[in-house]
């Protein structure tokens, strides 16, 4: 069908056939030749743009993956999974990811592209960053002393890009 139609809003097309992203009612535009769908329920996505919450699932040397389990305000039934880079985790030079999010930590981040569907963040910026980080050695809260993480439990101090409202937040589990 690609050969007579593109594909528009809510569709994609793989080795020419469009294809529905989702439940929904089907639009064909006779006139621009294009076919789009519109959904029956509008689903949350991933935008550009957008403030997420996430727990870190998996951290590399240079690179995070965060489940995103909170677009803007709305709590998603399933997570969707995005990639923090270093480069776009401060707006100062990080040496190594673990100085800036570790595995099971609650961040705050924004979308900085969906393109060829992978969910980029960034958590440049003044209120995103680690909401509630766990200690290293333990697994213990750990608490914020003089711009450092200090763990109550084994004393380990650690290091994180932090958001403005560190264990304040709303969106404390």
């Amino acid at each position: 069908m690609i050969e007579e139609f593109s594909a528009g809003e809510g569709t994609l097309e793989l080795d020419g056939v469009i294809y529905s992203r989702f439940v929904g009612y089907s639009k064909a535009d006779l006139v621009r030749r294009v076919v789009s769908v519109t959904p029956k329920v509008a689903p949350t996505l991933p935008s550009e743009g957008k403030t997420v919450v996430g727990v870190v699932t998996h951290g590399q040397e240079k690179m995070a993956v965060i489940d995103i389990i909170k677009i803007e305000s709305k709590t998603l039934p399933t997570p969707f999974t995005g990639l923090l880079h270093i480069s776009a985790s401060s707006p100062r030079y990080e040496r190594s990811m673990s100085d800036v999010c570790k595995t099971l930590d609650l961040v705050r981040a924004k979308i900085a592209s969906t393109a060829d569907g992978i969910i980029r963040l960034t958590t440049v910026g003044n209120n995103l960053g680690v909401l509630k980080a766990y200690c290293s050695n333990c697994g213990y809260p750990l608490s914020l002393r003089r711009r450092l993480l200090k763990c109550e439990r084994c004393n380990n101090t650690e290091k994180r890009k932090l958001a403005d409202d560190y264990l304040i937040g709303k969106e404390q589990p």
